[in-house]
């Protein structure tokens, strides 16, 4: 982008040769300018479907969100704000430091895009981003913007009273905030009895209430406080609830049994499958014919294909991330995604580049965990139940590959020659370029297993390793060796 910006030969003459060899740059001019550089070795098959990758900070991303017009995103990391361009991921306003920290549990956008909205556990504080001022702080359980109908621009918030599972007697107040003049003022909508899980639709026009007297899920409409749609769900512990951007698909989170189910607003329908969601929370976007479920793992993000008579996993993205992820947001149309990471990048997605580039797959394959990093960031070992495979971050291949075939440890040495594998009672070093010169021994004294974790990590001589167990008995105990 650079040269190019400074110098219009260098389309020739940079952009063209480094084009990817099967994109339609590439196949449409490479042939009409054959006088100009060749990239010999390296040159990519596709265009990289990550767009950007925004690096602002280093700490966890905790939370993203599209702006209404979706031309900017906002994240939360560490207590500060960031407002970041869609386009580039360039920072255009902020960070902005929270007078009040704790990690958020959800943001989002006035309808004009001027406020931001950051809810915590029992509060939420409003923030004016064009002047970096806290607006003010409100208490209640959850809130959101409403975008449509009479109350169009205020703040609707759930109080909960006299929560008690044993009655079941948990009544829910919907309050309305007046923001206009920077005072909240209190009005209360409407009251419901027995509730329990509850999530507002982002447009602020509906609100999902699971009912703890029976195993249904109500839909409130905001606006006049009536209840419009009964959804019935199959029996287990509902952790959470969740609409897609456009506010016309609800989604149920089950953590016992691991499910999910998904209704259409409008027809009523349900999909229900089995899926496990262990880290950041899933999110939907609903399609003319069918819905798409991402589905964030350690380091990768699993497309679901949602209909109302099968559901399965379409493909999942190939490149590997160093950082565990933490947040997703998707746009609208679910044809791009932020992603946001323990390291603090923030990524987006083109999910029409990715589904080309997708290594398509079945529920029931071998999936591969990331367990480790090398100092340089230029390698990463993942595991599978068969295999470690040690995959270069710069073209996304495995360069090597070990058997293994229980949960082990990893640790890399400074200068990424050696890489040491320790499982429950084996500890092996394996020297990275050549994998039959390995040395392989028992670190624990006797008597000691049976640990619930363990750790290893390379000394800065990258002569000695450590291994150290966790729980082991009464004490913890180490165990070094050489």
């Amino acid at each position: 982008m650079i040269p190019i910006s400074e110098s219009a030969p260098h389309i020739y003459l940079s952009a063209l040769p480094f084009a990817p060899e099967h994109s339609l740059v590439a196949q449409k001019f490479s042939s009409r300018f054959p006088n100009t550089l060749t990239v010999i070795e390296g040159r990519p098959a596709q265009w990289p479907f990550a767009l950007f990758t925004a690096e602002h900070n280093k700490n966890s991303v905790e939370c993203l969100v599209f702006s209404p017009d979706e031309k900017t995103f906002a994240f939360i990391s560490y207590g500060n704000v960031y407002i970041c361009d869609s386009e580039t991921g360039h920072l255009i306003s902020g960070p902005f430091k929270l007078k009040h920290y704790s990690s958020p549990e959800y943001a989002c956008f006035s309808p004009n895009g001027t406020h931001i909205l950051i809810g915590y556990d029992g509060s939420a504080v409003v923030w004016d981003i064009e002047r970096g001022e806290e607006q003010f702080r409100i208490e209640g359980g959850h809130f959101v913007f409403i975008r449509r109908g009479r109350w169009h621009g205020r703040i609707a918030s759930i109080n909960e009273d006299g929560s008690s599972i044993q009655t079941r007697l948990t009544r829910i107040r919907v309050k309305l905030w007046d923001v206009e003049n920077g005072t909240p003022k209190s009005i209360t909508l409407f009251e419901v009895m027995s509730g329990g899980v509850t999530q507002f639709s982002p447009d602020g026009q509906f609100l999902a209430i699971r009912r703890r007297s029976e195993e249904v899920i109500q839909l409130w409409n905001v606006e006049d406080g009536k209840n419009t749609r009964r959804f019935p769900h199959p029996p287990g512990y509902l952790y959470s609830l969740h609409f897609s951007p456009t506010s016309d698909i609800l989604m149920a989170v089950f953590e016992e049994p691991k499910r999910i189910c998904v209704w259409r607003l409008d027809t009523q329908e349900m999909a229900s499958f089995s899926v496990d969601i262990v880290y950041a929370p899933p999110a939907v976007v609903r399609g003319p014919f069918t819905s798409h479920l991402f589905v964030p793992r350690i380091d990768r993000v699993e497309i679901w294909e949602v209909t109302m008579t099968s559901s399965h996993m379409i493909f999942k993205t190939k490149p590997l991330i160093t950082s565990w992820i933490t947040s997703i947001c998707p746009s609208r149309d679910g044809n791009k995604i932020l992603v946001g990471s323990e390291d603090g990048t923030v990524r987006m997605w083109d999910m029409n580049l990715a589904r080309n580039q997708a290594v398509t797959m079945d529920t029931q394959d071998d999936v591969r965990k990331f367990i480790a990093v090398s100092p340089s960031g230029k390698m990463v070992a993942t595991q599978s139940t068969r295999s470690i495979e040690l995959w270069d971050t710069a073209t996304s291949e495995v360069v090597r590959r070990m058997d293994t075939g229980s949960r082990v440890e990893v640790a890399f040495s400074l200068d990424e020659n050696q890489v040491a594998v320790l499982s429950k009672s084996l500890l092996t070093v394996w020297d990275i370029n050549n994998l039959e010169n390995c040395l392989s021994f028992d670190p624990w004294p006797t008597g000691t297993r049976g640990f619930y974790d363990t750790q290893v990590a390379f000394q800065t001589s990258d002569h000695v390793v450590i291994c150290v167990q966790l729980w082991g008995g009464p004490s913890l105990r180490g165990s070094f060796g050489t």
